[in-house]
């Protein structure tokens, strides 16, 4: 049962982190397009995170809640975890601020997106430095 709640969050999270990757990407290419052409990459932007990067993350964090409820005690003594969770709440955070970007972007704020490649990058370090530790974890073992 375990290694199907790892293999379904983990096929999320690769559809929850690619799909916000874009959205975050397309609100960096709506603040640098003309207004009218950058309402449309906006709205859909808005589109892919309501329609894609939202469910995977929900379906992700479901996944994620359910194998950490199976061994709750396992995994808080385990010293790779509470880095791996503090990154994976920074790349939540940064998910709902790319998501509030481009509600304002598909609203026709255009500089809501400036920084949304920041964001996306700042993002996408998170969720490697959460991975880099889940893979190597056997290594951090003090």
């Amino acid at each position: 049962m375990q290694a199907l709640l790892i293999t379904l969050h983990v096929f999320a999270n690769l559809i929850w982190i690619g799909a916000i990757a874009a959205v975050g990407l397309m609100l960096h290419s709506a603040s640098r397009a003309p207004e009218s052409e950058g309402a449309i990459i906006g709205r859909m932007a808005r589109r892919i995170y309501g329609g894609l990067a939202q469910p995977a993350f929900g379906i992700s964090f479901l996944f994620g809640v359910g194998m950490v409820s199976r061994d709750l005690h396992g995994y808080m003594h385990q010293h790779w975890f509470h880095g791996k969770l503090t990154l994976a709440l920074a790349v939540i955070a940064l998910h709902h601020v790319v998501g509030a970007k481009a509600k304002k972007v598909a609203g026709g704020s255009m500089q809501a997106g400036r920084n949304g490649a920041i964001l996306t990058g700042a993002l996408l370090l998170c969720a490697l430095a959460a991975v880099t530790l889940v893979t190597f974890r056997q290594s951090l073992v003090p």
